[in-house]
């Protein structure tokens, strides 16, 4: 459990104020892993406290990054780095970061399924695979997972080329079902090899 996460404090404030029944049922969300979504302001600040709190705690950090450029595609999400070069000093950034500890990264949610639904626009698509190829190799300390979307979206044969050109040869594997809400059985069917 992260000590600092908003699950944490108000389990603490529950308890403090003597709401044991809350903070009981809080107490069964507050004790399950989270991700630590990074962002674009504190990236070498943001990964050194979470990682470093990790390694304290003996366990190992899990970290979502989220700054490609042209991110979310204007949606719900927009945002991130304003262009390439900022984009990889952000990653650089994020690798200062980690330093020697390790930690477990779930590269740009949405990202390769941005471009294989088309919602990117295709003059950045090169841009993209590059900028994740390049993400997945500066990570040394880290295991690397990029985002391959949830049960709802795109078929395995449809990612596959996609990918590959993203570094997934050179990266750790591939993450289901990290930003949105499909139930487990669907998103554990879209992550199994088929025999």
């Amino acid at each position: 459990m992260n000590p600092d996460g908003k699950a944490a404090r108000q389990l603490a404030a529950h308890l403090a104020a003597g709401r044991t029944a809350e903070a009981a049922l809080l107490r069964r969300i507050a004790s399950r892993p989270v991700a630590e979504w990074i962002g674009s302001d504190r990236p070498e600040a943001e990964t050194r406290a979470r990682t470093q709190a990790a390694t304290r705690a003996g366990r190992e950090a899990l970290l979502v990054l989220y700054d490609i450029p042209h991110r979310d595609c204007g949606r719900h999400s927009a945002g991130g780095a304003a262009d390439p070069a900022a984009y990889r000093g952000w990653v650089d950034a994020v690798a200062r970061g980690v330093g020697a500890r390790r930690a477990t990264v779930v590269l740009e949610p949405d990202a390769v399924m941005h471009v294989v639904d088309g919602c990117t626009e295709e003059q950045h698509h090169g841009e993209r695979y590059e900028l994740l190829k390049a993400a997945v190799l500066r990570l040394p300390a880290t295991t690397v997972y990029l985002d391959a979307g949830n049960a709802g979206w795109a078929g395995p044969a449809e990612l596959r080329g996609p990918l590959q050109e993203a570094g997934i040869a050179e990266a750790d594997g591939f993450a289901v079902n990290v930003s949105n809400w499909p139930e487990t059985p669907g998103s554990s069917g879209r992550g199994r090899p088929r025999e």
